[in-house]
């Protein structure tokens, strides 16, 4: 499986994600790496519905479901009613949720701003290419 393109897909995304994942356990021990991303992308457009959060994090809607009750749990975001569709709720930072996203958003950004040592720019542009056409074809 290694040796496909997509085998090396796969195992470089666990290793990111266990990266990510222990680089988020560094901030708060009660956070995980897919509770971060959902609130960073709250901090960047907050009240968002539950199906949109699940759109862009490209995560089934039983997902993402968790991944909020979860940080409702922690005190991280909390729902309201959408403001245009009584059936739809909105999640919404609270202030604790805006000072972890702080802390754990920056170690997240700072390893995905990471390049691994010994690529050259074009190297890292064809990677970027190959990356993204694979991508579209599994969204």
């Amino acid at each position: 499986m290694n040796n496909t393109l997509l085998g090396l897909i796969w195992n470089t995304s666990r290793a990111v994600q266990n990266r990510a994942q222990n680089t988020v356990g560094q901030v708060s021990s009660e956070l995980n790496a897919e509770q971060t991303l959902m609130l960073m992308l709250l901090k960047e457009e907050d009240g968002l519905r539950p199906i949109d959060i699940s759109e862009r994090l490209m995560r089934s809607k039983s997902s993402v479901t968790s991944i909020i009750k979860t940080a409702q749990r922690h005190g991280l975001v909390a729902t309201r009613p959408h403001p245009q569709k009584g059936n739809s709720k909105c999640v919404h930072l609270t202030k604790k949720g805006v000072m972890v996203c702080e802390s754990a958003g920056n170690n997240i950004q700072s390893l995905l701003s990471e390049v691994p040592e010994g690529l050259t720019e074009k190297e890292v542009e064809t990677c970027r290419k190959v990356l993204q056409v694979t991508l579209n074809c599994y969204r």
